[in-house]
């Protein structure tokens, strides 16, 4: 969902011809998410599901998936 809004507020920038909103307003929000990702959403996930998902954290990449062509095995959880 956050990928899809920060696509949106960049697209309506172009959109409406707006180099403020465009790369201003679209990087400040991006880093304002992010840093609540980091502080607020991963601790209560963290107090929440324990270890389980720390090694899930560990695994998977916050925000852009990895791109590899080879095929990883589904860790169990």
């Amino acid at each position: 969902m956050l990928g899809g809004l920060i696509i949106f507020i960049f697209g309506l920038g172009v959109l409406l011809g707006s180099l403020c909103l465009t790369f201003v307003f679209t990087t400040l929000f991006t880093a304002l998410m992010t840093a609540m990702v980091k502080r607020i959403e991963e601790p209560e996930l963290e107090k929440r599901f324990g270890e389980h998902y720390v090694r899930y954290r560990s695994s998977v990449p916050r925000f852009l998936p990895r791109m590899s062509l080879r095929r990883r095995t589904p860790k169990t959880f």
